[in-house]
């Protein structure tokens, strides 16, 4: 959602949905001779550059950045344009198709393939020589994440992953600990240590648990466990890492997800909600028209969900600090989660390049990025600043450190590849089926499978 994608959003999971992006080789593949629309030099000289973002809760932290820019840069005027993930892409792409686009823009690694191949964004490396600026600040693994051909085309913003929000009170109901429930791990067999805490949070409107004589699935109180993804980046995907499953054969090349090791992680997900009935119905959170997971929360309908990072400020809108987070379960071959990350793109057709360079710089620089983390919106591109990050929700009164240890751990990149806009369109429709039971994960795996990898270029 990246985010990442991305990510960064903090409306409900169905926003982060990239069914969207069909459309985008339709809208690219033009020249970019032209400047941005907006941007433009007043007569005393002065620049004025255009900024898009889609995440309403960063924006007051990005126009403290802006402002301190600004003041180092007297010539240069930042208008921040605000969409809504709903909104953001296909705007975008409505925009860099009539020559408009903004002189800045977020860039999610779901889309990054197609922009790099159709030849909207500028490749930053000869700005990077030129100003002889150390990209071993950032961590390695997101700096390569927008790279193609030796050419640069982002600095890393931010990251996330995937973890478990919990209920605080409903754990502690249940006899667990944050501990605890960081600690489990699961199985194909019969669900291990993880099902088994689940059953203790999920119980029927007579008090009954899963395993126990007498529960009514089809009137369950309160649920262990709230999934829900358009892609799988917040739920199967996780599953998959920790089942030793590969999304991909290679960055840039052909999906896999039809192996076995992928199929048993996506029955597994599918068995949390109609075999162990300890899971919401999908029926309540497919995407993109079900309930969001800090909805779901909020309702107090799951006392657990995995979301990622991007999340945090609704959970705390909602919980008022009554929720806390922990590590996913480890799997048959450990943990495992989803790490990716957004960048500030430079368009290739701004007018103003050298100033739209200058933001670029600014934005993935330290000054900047510890102005934005103190807000405690994002995590820093900058992994010498996560602490900084961690000390904004102790604030809070909230523990958000397992994020960072899972970063440190067993990763998976969001798949880098220019079939993204047929997968979101395909899996979406097949996957919420699968969660429905109207289609097993063998098939569904097959067909995304199949016609995903026809679309790569």
């Amino acid at each position: 959602m990246s985010s990442a994608t991305r990510r960064a959003v903090t409306t409900s999971a169905a926003t982060r949905a990239l069914g969207a992006a069909a459309a985008t080789a339709l809208l690219l593949g033009l020249t970019t001779a032209c400047g941005s629309s907006g941007s433009g030099t007043s007569s005393d000289g002065t620049v004025t550059l255009r900024y898009a973002i889609w995440d309403a809760v960063q924006k007051p932290a990005l126009q403290k950045s802006i402002d301190a820019f600004e003041k180092q840069h007297p010539k240069i005027k930042v208008k921040i344009e605000l969409n809504a993930w709903a909104q953001y892409w296909s705007k975008l792409q409505t925009q860099l198709a009539g020559r408009t686009a903004p002189d800045v823009f977020w860039d999610h690694v779901a889309y990054f393939p197609q922009f790099a191949q159709q030849g909207v964004l500028t490749d930053l490396t000869p700005y990077i020589k030129a100003d002889k600026l150390d990209t071993s600040v950032y961590d390695s693994k997101l700096l390569a994440g927008w790279e193609q051909n030796g050419k640069q085309y982002g600095l890393p913003k931010d990251w996330d992953t995937i973890a478990q929000v919990y209920n605080k009170t409903m754990l502690k109901t249940a006899g667990l600990t944050q501990d605890q429930l960081g600690s489990l791990s699961w199985n194909t067999t019969d669900g291990g240590t993880f099902v088994k805490a689940l059953q203790k949070l999920t119980i029927d409107e007579n008090g009954k648990h899963p395993n126990e004589t007498g529960f009514d699935a089809k009137h369950v109180k309160q649920y262990g466990l709230a999934l829900s993804s358009p892609n799988g980046q917040t739920d199967w995907w996780d599953v998959a890492t920790q089942n030793g499953c590969k999304l991909q054969d290679k960055a840039w090349g052909k999906w896999t997800i039809d192996q076995a090791s992928c199929v048993q992680a996506i029955q597994f997900v599918q068995d949390l909600r109609l075999k162990y009935h300890v899971a919401v119905p999908a029926s309540v959170t497919n995407t993109p028209n079900g309930a969001s997971l800090p909805q779901v929360m909020a309702r107090k309908q799951a006392a657990v969900v995995w979301d990622g990072s991007w999340d945090l400020n609704a959970y705390q809108s909602s919980l008022k600090g009554n929720f806390g987070v922990a590590e996913l379960p480890g799997g048959p071959v450990g943990k495992g989660t989803v790490y990716n990350g957004l960048s500030n793109a430079l368009y290739a057709g701004s007018a103003h390049p050298k100033e739209a360079w200058e933001l670029v710089k600014w934005l993935g620089s330290e000054e900047s990025q510890k102005i934005i983390v103190a807000t405690g919106s994002v995590w820093p591109g900058i992994p010498t600043l996560n602490q900084d990050f961690v000390a904004a929700w102790q604030k809070q009164g909230v523990d958000v450190s397992a994020f960072a240890k899972e970063a440190e751990g067993t990763t998976i990149g969001y798949p880098l590849t220019t079939s993204s806009a047929t997968y979101n369109v395909k899996v979406l429709d097949a996957f919420n089926q699968v969660w429905l039971g109207q289609q097993t994960p063998q098939k569904a795996a097959d067909s995304v499978n199949e016609e995903s990898n026809a679309a790569v270029k």
